[in-house]
């Protein structure tokens, strides 16, 4: 039979061992978020979900700004990775910069766009972050833009003359 006194020790070393087990996480989570500075700040610099007039398909594209924060990321090559959701959540499409880029020191603008056949979606997400070349590791934050689809241009004949017009 287990006494009092030998019960109220194995209580305390059974909350010591999961306060252990609880608190650990956390220590984890608060080192890894202290770790993880973002070497590159990106915004949408503009971005367009369009009908392509020569094929059967629309494109997504997005211009995204980048400021370089983390000075020894200037001399590597990095990638960006582009996700295009359905309103569904259904991932269409992946995209990234073919072979990467090397970041200007200053900053600049990457483009990023795909091409997808499903004429029936009529709006997308496009989830967007800089990674390094090896595809593995983030090192920018992430961007969310939402796409409705652009009607596509037409043409028509002008009444001032055989001119083109572009209308909207």
């Amino acid at each position: 039979m287990i006494s009092i006194s030998n019960l109220s020790k194995y209580m305390i070393l059974l909350i010591l061992v999961f306060s252990i087990f609880l608190l650990h996480p956390l220590k984890n989570t608060q080192l890894s978020f202290a770790q993880n500075n973002q070497a590159i700040v990106i915004t949408v610099a503009n971005s367009s979900f369009v009908p392509l007039t020569n094929t059967d398909a629309n494109q997504v594209k997005v211009n995204v700004e980048y400021m370089v924060e983390d000075e020894s990321i200037e001399n590597q090559r990095i990638n960006a990775v582009m996700k295009i959701y359905a309103p569904n959540g259904t991932l269409v499409r992946t995209t990234s910069v073919p072979g990467g880029f090397a970041p200007e020191n200053n900053g600049g603008v990457e483009a990023l766009k795909t091409t997808f056949q499903d004429k029936s979606i009529q709006s997308v997400l496009a989830n967007i972050t800089f990674i390094d070349l090896a595809r593995k590791i983030p090192i920018s934050n992430v961007i969310t833009v939402n796409l409705d689809l652009e009607e596509a241009p037409t043409t028509g004949i002008s009444l001032a003359g055989n001119t083109s017009s572009i209308d909207n």
